[in-house]
């Protein structure tokens, strides 16, 4: 009927809470739900006190789905057998039928042929209203482009995977290495501070080995990033005691920074939460700091 395939409930034999869950799954692939509603409530489920015809709408409403909905005239005359005589189930099927009566897309009914009528005119009038997926066969697909993307898929997968493995190697041979070759290294710095009552300044310079402050600023680093400025303030303390001394080189700091990213200890980020640019150890420097600083027993 109106290039529909029909999927009928009464097929569902709807008994226990397992058989229900069936029929949830043939509602999900349905594009629209037709309720047909005559005189009886039907079996009710004992959880839930509802008939599973009720359920099967409630549900289909909670999933969106449109839904058809036709009820029996009261004038219509029906055999005993067809009628609801249990007081409750009457009770129960007044209320549904209310509550069914509330869809927009509602018809009531006196005859089959009636029925069969609105019904067609009902499908066709929702079909052209109401957009839904509809049926499409399995040859539908295109299965080149299908394929096509799977391998594409893997191939990109393939790649991560070398990547990855690329990267552990990396890593690993940083923890391989033993410290890094600048022990021979020296920075002269040239630095002056203010003391005695009349605030004289004092200049004079200072030769450290290059290790020395990589120590400092990694020490600085532990498990943190940290700005430049910090640094700066962490090699006054450990060098002089104090940040009252200040070098006569404004770049030195920055320098020594970019010297130690060239050797691969450090790494520098921008952080645009703070405005700053932030220095940090690669796994490179770590095994470095932590080579400089391990206490060895003697032997």
């Amino acid at each position: 009927m109106a290039d529909c395939i029909p999927a009928g409930m009464e097929a569902f034999v709807a008994t226990d809470d397992e058989q229900f869950k069936v029929i949830k799954k043939v509602i999900d692939l349905c594009d629209y739900y037709i309720l047909v509603i005559g005189k009886r409530y039907g079996s009710i489920n004992l959880t839930t006190g509802l008939s599973y015809t009720e359920m099967e709408y409630d549900y289909a409403r909670e999933e969106n789905i449109p839904i058809l909905v036709f009820v029996i005239d009261d004038s219509v005359s029906l055999p005993v057998e067809k009628i609801e005589t249990e007081p409750e189930k009457a009770d129960k099927l007044r209320l549904f039928v209310e509550k069914a009566k509330t869809n927009r897309l509602v018809s009531m009914w006196k005859t089959s042929a009636e029925l069969i009528g609105q019904l067609a005119i009902a499908i066709m009038r929702a079909k052209a209203e109401i957009s839904r997926p509809g049926w499409q066969r399995g040859v539908d697909f295109d299965e080149a482009s299908l394929r096509r993307e799977i391998m594409e898929l893997q191939s990109e997968n393939q790649g991560l995977k070398m990547r990855l493995k690329k990267a552990d190697e990396t890593i690993e041979s940083f923890t391989a290495q033993s410290s890094v070759a600048f022990e021979n290294v020296k920075v002269q710095i040239d630095y002056y501070c203010y003391s005695g009552t009349a605030n004289m300044r004092f200049d004079s310079s200072k030769t450290v080995a290059l290790p020395e402050l990589f120590s400092v600023i990694s020490t600085e680093m532990m498990d943190v990033s940290t700005t430049e400025s910090r640094v700066y303030d962490a090699i006054r303390e450990q060098l002089f005691g104090s940040t009252a001394y200040y070098f006569k080189d404004d770049q030195l700091v920055k320098r020594m920074l970019n010297q130690f990213r060239a050797l691969g200890l450090l790494y520098s980020s921008w952080s645009n939460e703070k405005s700053s640019l932030y220095w940090g150890l690669t796994p490179k420097g770590q095994k470095t700091r932590d080579d400089m600083i391990l206490i060895r027993s003697g032997g």
